[in-house]
């Protein structure tokens, strides 16, 4: 209602023949307004407000108002978009200048972040556009968040989303995927304005077609504005190959640099036959891969070419030359890395290196598998004691273009080496290749991971650790499962194996693959170790391990329990002889994947024995040989180059280190797998083209897995509950007359389990002997005549091997016993 004041102020304009609307306008827009107080100029500003929202809400002037409105801020917001798409230059990408760390370094989260420092009033138009709803949280760096399932879940009543935590991580999750779509809305908007500004369209189109999406898939996004063209991202490939040849460059040039390759076969499905015959559709190509010789490695370590070949025995002129004994080279093996001398605490078991290892896998195994009691202790379980570690880095690797070689034969062994020094642009050919000046490597030596089995002038070979393990873990499949009079043991391996996996254990008896062999070695050494734990519970009184939990044990009296190991029967010595076999797995595997390279080397020695005894001799000497190049031959220098890099880190994590050739069989993986192609276009031409940008492409999928929270996409394995799997072996165990792991008067075995490490030792005499003297040894010929190969069905049927038992003596467990001897105490036993 007017008062009497405003009726008069009414009447004095009405009167003065001045409109409302002029005395407004010419109120703010009149110079003299600008007094410095006005009282009607600062009362109208002050409540501009009010004054706006009346006239929106009046029904005479609302669509006046709205139009107004509409036609101020839809050029406020256009100039906003304009700013954005023009003046942000990390938004911008270019295909034909495409870099790997564009597509490497894309982070949602800061593009949502740059939106909102810039135009704070765009990204709440498109927030509320896109959602409904109002954003009334900043953005910040992990507002996006690590993964989240909860596309479904934007509509769901908050009031049943259950406790106030979990209540806030859900809201947290879906303002994460606004966010998304926020982001996704506004560079759509950003690159229709300027097509330049596409760094999220050119990402998702590298992403599309690493995923092998159709073409078109992809040319449908691309008219929305999701991605760029076809066309496009064939240009951001190309320029991706050529920044990848420059970083081959790089690195290469540097020297400072070990190579690796291998084979690897493509079938197509399609071939097209010309003038010259049918095409093939088997391809024999070769992958390669270059890394960066890490912790400190000098070019003076590499300088050593000259002197190397002056120690080679195959160089006639050699005035020093360096000849491999494998007896000689066996031999130091046992005196490596000698144990420091530790204190014996009285009361306490007398345990030496690997027997403490052994100790802390059986602690491991009844936290990991055990009753949930155990679990609380694992944060208080240390990693067993470093024999000598590489430090921890993380490896820098660049893939280099595959090879259109097969690497069958010498000769393509020699080419597969040519091109990858041709693709580092180092030496005479790399020059002719690349343009750029020579760089002389006559001098310096070149660390190879390949299938070169000797040294070269200039080529160092490296022993590709994780064929070893492969090796090994066949090697006790042939001891534990290939014998037929094995597999009817009711307390052999396979008895466990068939518990574990009833529906395929015939198959795994000659099929089995490295993994299904690395897992079940892992699972069926659990069930044994857990058994003894419940052995040893039944000793204290406990009936199950469950009731032992129930008492609470703590870790010190878990420590302090000891296994003991006496001499047994039959059956209860096969047992332990497995457990020896697979803990001395369970500790390569701990070893190489925690880097430590001294307790490797260590491990050489019992596997040499155990692949020389199981008919892996090619693979047992070509061990000897590297380690006698490695300690007799190399320079210090080379020698720590070799050992601290023949196992890297690509992730820079604990715990994750790899052997090389697992790298390039990872890379063969994504090269013909994962992203090489689909349909027709899976060609060996996209194959060779496309095998340097592999790693970028993993990198983008990623990226996209955590900008867009795909969670479950990991390709690591995940691990298996095998809470079921381990009670049914358990009630196997229970249905038997007694614990494989506990001596029983009278019970005998089908099979006797070999005494491997001894025979290996044997063979090794016997062929020093022999290369010496022309003539076997007295132990070889023992131990010969109790062992028969029966070549019809593939079966290695072993006798009681004639050869005195290891026991435990005094304090000394049996792990010692066996896998501590010295060299001294091997001679004294007559195996040397």
């Amino acid at each position: 209602m007017a008062t009497a004041v405003h009726r008069h102020m009414l009447e004095l304009l009405e009167s003065s023949r001045i409109s409302l609307a002029d005395l407004v306008v010419s109120t703010l827009m009149h110079p003299q307004s600008k007094h410095p107080h006005p009282f009607l100029f600062e009362d109208l500003t002050r409540h501009c407000l009010p004054v706006l929202s009346s006239l929106y809400y009046n029904s005479l002037s609302h669509e006046q108002t709205l139009s107004w409105a509409h036609s101020i801020m839809s050029k406020h917001y256009a100039d906003a978009i304009d700013s954005l798409a023009h003046n942000i230059d990390h938004w911008h990408f270019s295909a034909s200048q495409a870099k790997p760390a564009q597509i490497r370094d894309f982070r949602l989260e800061e593009l949502a972040v740059t939106i909102q420092r810039e135009q704070p009033r765009l990204w709440s138009l498109v927030f509320r556009l896109a959602t409904g709803s109002e954003d009334t949280e900043p953005v910040t760096g992990d507002a996006i968040g690590e993964d989240s399932d909860a596309e479904d879940e934007e509509e769901n009543n908050f009031d049943h989303a259950g406790p106030d935590a979990e209540q806030g991580l859900r809201r947290k999750k879906i303002h994460g995927l606004r966010v998304i779509k926020t982001v996704t809305v506004t560079s759509i908007l950003t690159h229709n304005r300027f097509q330049k500004c596409n760094i999220l369209q050119a990402t998702m189109g590298i992403f599309l077609h690493s995923c092998r999406a159709p073409e078109k898939l992809v040319k449908v996004l691309s008219r929305m504005g999701v991605s760029i063209s076809l066309t496009s991202i064939h240009r951001a490939i190309h320029s991706l190959s050529r920044e990848s040849r420059l970083d081959m460059q790089r690195l290469g040039r540097s020297l400072l640099v070990s190579y690796a390759y291998d084979n690897f076969d493509v079938k197509f499905n399609t071939g097209i036959p010309s003038a010259d015959g049918p095409s093939d559709l088997l391809v024999h190509l070769t992958s390669g891969t270059m890394l960066k010789l890490s912790h400190d490695v000098k070019l003076d370590d590499l300088r050593v070419s000259g002197s190397l070949w002056d120690m080679n025995p195959n160089n006639p002129r050699a005035s020093n030359p360096k000849h491999f004994n494998p007896l000689t080279t066996f031999k130091m093996l046992y005196s490596l890395h000698p144990p420091p001398p530790v204190v014996h605490e009285p009361g306490k078991p007398r345990l030496g290196r690997r027997a403490r290892f052994c100790s802390w896998m059986f602690v491991q195994t009844l936290i990991t598998h055990g009753p949930k009691y155990f679990a609380s202790m694992k944060s208080f379980v240390s990693q067993p004691e470093a024999v000598e570690m590489i430090p921890l880095c993380k490896t820098e690797q660049v893939p280099l273009r595959a090879m259109d070689i097969n690497q069958s034969k010498v000769s393509g062994n020699i080419d597969a080496i040519m091109d990858m020094l041709g693709q580092a642009a180092v030496g005479k050919h790399g020059a002719e290749i690349s343009g750029l000046e020579e760089i002389n490597i006559a001098q310096f030596v070149q660390l190879v991971h390949g299938d070169l089995g000797t040294m070269e002038r200039f080529v160092v070979f490296v022993f590709g650790l994780f064929h070893f393990k492969m090796a090994a873990a066949d090697a006790i499949w042939r001891i534990l499962v290939t014998p037929m009079d094995a597999r009817k043991d009711p307390t052999g391996f396979m008895a466990f194996v068939s518990c574990l996996r009833p529906k395929s254990a015939n198959k795994l008896i000659n099929n089995a693959g490295f993994r299904e062999q690395h897992e079940l070695i892992g699972h069926v050494g659990s069930v044994l170790r857990l058994d003894v734990w419940r052995v040893e519970a039944r000793k204290l009184g406990y009936l199950t391990l469950e009731d032992w939990a129930r008492s609470e044990p703590s870790l010190e009296i878990l420590r302090a329990s000891r296994i003991n190991w006496s001499l047994m029967r039959q059956a209860a010595q096969n047992t332990m002889r497995c457990h020896h076999y697979l803990l001395l797995y369970e500790e390569l595997s701990y070893a190489m994947n925690a880097g430590d390279i001294g307790r490797v080397e260590i491990l050489f020695q019992p596997w040499i024995q155990i692949l020389k005894a199981t008919g892996k001799h090619k693979y047992a000497n070509r061990m000897l040989l590297f380690m006698h190049q490695l300690y007799s031959v190399y320079p210090s220098g080379l020698r720590r180059a070799i050992r601290y890099n023949i196992l890297v880190n690509p992730t820079g994590r604990p715990n994750h280190f790899r052997a090389v050739d697992w790298i390039v069989e990872l890379l063969n993986l994504y090269i013909k797998e994962i992203y090489g192609g689909e349909g027709s276009n899976y060609t060996k031409k996209r194959i060779l083209e496309e095998s340097p940008l592999v790693l970028i492409y993993r990198q983008s999928h990623a990226n996209f897995e955590r900008n867009f929270h795909l969670p479950g996409l990991s390709a690591a394995h995940a691990q298996k509950d095998m809470t079921t799997a381990f009670n049914e072996a358990f009630l196997y165990i229970k249905s038997l007359d007694e614990s494989p792991n506990k001596h029983m008067a009278g019970r005998s075995a089908k099979y006797s389990t070999p005494d491997v490490l001894s025979r290996g030792a044997a063979i090794t005499e016997s062929e020093a002997m022999k290369r010496k003297h022309g003539q076997e040894s007295t132990l070889y010929k023992n131990n010969k005549d109790a062992m028969n190969v029966d070549s019809s069905e593939g079966d290695v049927v072993w006798n009681e091997i004639a050869s005195r038992e290891r026991t435990a003596v005094g304090d000394d467990s049996y792990w010692d016993a066996v896998a501590e001897v010295t060299a001294a105490d091997l001679a004294a036993d007559g195996t040397l």
